[in-house]
């Protein structure tokens, strides 16, 4: 993940204002949070003296998000999608862990690098966004790495009642993007692999264990109440 890459890109001006206009938002707003960032002040950060420049480009502040984790994720989910394949074809799909990890090293791998992490920011504030939905988006993506990595978390999760299953699934999304934007936090994130790669066996593990606890008398009376209502 060099740049953002979109399938919208093109050569000469156009496409470069369109990135550089991605590149600003994504700095924003992973840094202030998408409502604490205005439209002109992503126009200014990005070079652009014509301030209609964004709604030439994404129509609203919403399109440019949209834009972005279009863009980033499809290249992480670029490499998801051959991981999760190798995994099936050496007959280990059945590992969560395994699972777990090829669902998510390829962003916990740009942890090192200052695009992974102002993309892994800007995700986690879109994530506490009340206007986006990301765990919602995510797991119903047509991105074919996500797709094919829940369809093995899910049958793992076979046995569990299915909103339990669909709650630890946003579970899933929400601790390992609230966990890595807090990870960046620290000054060494970046250069300190020996702790950044215990932090992510860690956190893979807190995610298989969440995903497989047992249910509780407590949740499913709970759960029985929610159905009702």
């Amino acid at each position: 993940m060099s740049e953002l890459e979109t399938p919208e890109k093109t050569t000469g001006k156009r496409g470069d204002t369109r990135l550089r206009l991605m590149q600003a938002a994504e700095r924003l707003f992973g840094e202030r949070g998408l409502h604490a960032v205005t439209l002109k002040e992503i126009n200014a950060a990005a070079g652009q003296r014509n301030e209609s420049a964004l709604h030439y480009h994404f129509g609203s502040k919403t399109g440019l998000v949209d834009a972005i984790l279009n863009a980033r994720v499809g290249a992480v989910d670029r490499v998801r999608a051959a991981r999760v394949e190798a995994l099936i074809a050496s007959g280990n799909a059945q590992d969560l862990k395994a699972v777990i990890r090829v669902t998510f090293g390829p962003l916990t791998e740009l942890l090192d690098t200052e695009e992974g992490v102002r993309f892994v920011r800007f995700a986690a504030q879109v994530l506490n966004d009340p206007d986006f939905d990301l765990p919602a988006v995510a797991l119903k993506s047509g991105f074919k790495g996500i797709s094919r990595a829940n369809a093995l978390i899910v049958a793992a999760l076979g046995d569990l009642v299915p909103e339990v299953a669909v709650q630890r699934q946003r579970l899933m999304v929400e601790m390992v993007l609230t966990s890595l934007a807090l990870w960046t936090r620290r000054p060494d994130a970046m250069t300190n692999e020996p702790a950044r790669r215990f932090f992510v066996e860690s956190l893979f593990d807190a995610v298989a264990g969440a995903l497989t606890a047992p249910v509780s008398p407590e949740t499913l009376a709970a759960l029985r109440v929610v159905s009702k209502g």
